[in-house]
């Protein structure tokens, strides 16, 4: 039969207990519910701090329910010092159980008999249960576990009902925070709804879907979404109260004050900025007047969305598809012609047979055969581009691919005078490539770099495994690297004569060289086959100071 439970009697919960040895409790508890803490981590601090007095000969156990919304329902919020099933109830209507009898009585309750749904191995001292309660309005229940020996006293049901005074005032701030959240979420649905009828409504909506600033005409910014802070994190820290012109510039604050056309939900213009560490950034904009309730304009409203990555995306779809399209011509090309060149080679041959005293024509079949095979030689080319073979894709050593690299072209960088470098990573993880179309790759790149030098210059093969901080790096130059996949990063450089900012743009392209001879196809050929082993490569170049490839391989996780 379950003890009637020892309570006091007292009209309104006591904000400070009588008692001063309980004072710098309470005020304790008080500096923990000012802290910003959120509501769970505040409580766990607050229950640990009860247990750590001995003098409230508090047990580790603690526990708080909030009533749910239904008002029908205590349900448990946080707990501490149980096991991994927390406490023997999550969820109990009011009357039932301690915590129940607490809530429906109103008062604080000290239990000397076990809760009901407690474990009978479990140990049990005491129990104090403390309701909740704002404006008579009851909001949950405070559980609070006595170690052994523990007597209550009044000074300790005062205390306990101070607390639960501290705790309505906590969970009342969170309601408050999620009604509010609530309120901003139905706003945003009305301001959806009235997007058809007012022209207002069209302008909030392009801002909550992409970033949004509402800004005076002068260009100080009233404000801002979480979104547009975030697209103007590295000029600035605080957005709201700011001038446009102070952290964009003059030139930029005037394009985005002012007004175009509104179309929702289109970018309608685009602005070019450079941050202050000289990173390049692409923001898509609209706006629209921001008006009073009488129709005058007070302001203009800015949608706007950072399109850096898109651009970068789509700006690499397009190379995809030309190069495909290239690709089919150069595949069709090459075919109708290595025909009609096997036949003329043919023919030479006979002549040359033929011609055995004749100098003269014997010479002229000689330059044909050799033109014919040059011709052949760029068909190879061609087919090697057009249909590039199947990649035999596995878990291969890049050290390895390096070292068997080497040999190929160590008699042309002696014969000019070149240095090579390397400082490839320990414990370097292993690519998931062809090792013989990256070794194809890699002797390319070499040739190109050491064509750049012509004599007494410098190559440098870097390769290491890449970390979070290289990929914030790397995905600045890169926007499309995935995050989450692991890489094996290679880096060839060289101090040649580098290249201007419009030939930088076109390397990758099929048939463009800036050399007296060749087809123009060998980087084209290097992207396509990364491309094929799923890597990807960057260029960085100035003109006079050399060129780097930076490679971005798939490695084995």
């Amino acid at each position: 039969m379950q003890q009637t439970p020892q309570t006091r009697d007292t009209s309104s919960a006591a904000a400070i207990p009588s008692s001063p040895d309980y004072q710098h409790i309470l005020i304790h508890i008080l500096r923990i519910a000012l802290e910003p803490l959120p509501l769970k981590a505040k409580v766990t601090k607050i229950f640990s701090t009860l247990s750590s007095y001995r003098e409230l000969a508090a047990g580790e156990r603690a526990a708080l329910f909030v009533v749910n919304q239904e008002g029908k329902t205590l349900d448990l919020l946080v707990c501490r010092g149980f096991e991994e099933d927390g406490p023997p109830c999550r969820s109990m209507p009011f009357g039932s159980c301690h915590c129940g009898l607490a809530a429906a009585d109103g008062r604080t309750l000290f239990f000397s008999e076990p809760p009901p749904r407690l474990s009978a191995s479990a140990s049990f001292h005491g129990l104090y249960c403390t309701p909740i309660v704002k404006d008579s309005h009851p909001l949950g229940v405070l559980s609070l576990y006595a170690l052994p020996g523990h007597n209550p006293s009044p000074g300790l049901l005062e205390l306990f009902e101070a607390i639960g005074n501290i705790f309505a005032v906590i969970i009342e701030s969170q309601q408050m925070d999620q009604q509010l959240i609530q309120l901003v979420n139905d706003l945003r649905g009305s301001i959806i709804n009235l997007r058809e009828e007012k022209k207002f409504s069209e302008s909030i909506i392009q801002g909550l879907n992409h970033g949004l600033i509402v800004a005076d005409p002068d260009g100080s910014i009233r404000k801002s979404n979480s979104v547009a802070q975030a697209i103007f994190k590295p000029f600035t820290a605080v957005l709201d109260g700011r001038y446009l012109a102070e952290f964009l510039g003059d030139s930029a604050a005037t394009e985005l004050l002012t007004l175009t056309p509104d179309q929702p939900g289109h970018m309608e213009k685009e602005l070019a900025l450079i941050t202050p560490k000289r990173e390049k950034k692409i923001i898509g904009y609209s706006n629209v007047p921001r008006e009073d309730a009488r129709g005058n304009r007070v302001g203009v409203i800015i949608s706007l969305s950072d399109i850096s990555e898109l651009k970068y995306v789509r700006k690499e779809m397009e190379k995809m598809n030309r190069l495909s399209t290239i690709a089919e011509i150069a595949s069709a090309v090459a075919h109708e012609v290595r025909n009609p060149l096997a036949g003329i080679k043919i023919m030479a041959q006979s002549i040359e047979e033929e011609a055995r005293d004749n100098s003269e024509q014997l010479e002229c079949s000689r330059r044909i055969i050799r033109q014919v095979d040059r011709l052949n030689e760029l068909l190879s080319d061609f087919f090697s581009y057009a249909r590039p073979a199947e990649p035999n894709k596995r878990p291969t050593s890049l050290p390895s691919i390096v070292a068997e690299t080497m040999p190929l072209i160590n008699n042309r960088l002696t014969k000019n005078r070149i240095a090579c470098t390397q400082e490839i990573g320990s414990e370097l993880p292993r690519i998931i490539a062809d090792p013989h179309q990256v070794q194809q790759v890699f002797l390319n790149l070499f040739l190109n770099a050491i064509d750049a030098i012509r004599e007494g210059g410098q190559i440098d093969i870097y390769a290491a495994a890449m970390t979070p901080s290289m990929h914030a790096f790397y995905k600045k130059l890169y926007p499309a690297l995935i995050g989450k996949k692991p890489y094996v990063v290679v880096r060839f450089t060289d101090n040649g004569s580098g290249m201007p900012p419009h030939v930088a743009e076109q390397v990758f392209e099929p048939f463009f060289t800036t050399k007296t001879s060749g087809a123009g196809l060998g980087l084209s050929i290097v992207y396509r086959t990364l491309k094929e082993n799923d890597a990807e490569i960057v260029l960085e170049s100035k003109e006079g100071k050399g060129t780097t490839f930076t490679i971005f391989f798939r490695a084995e996780a």
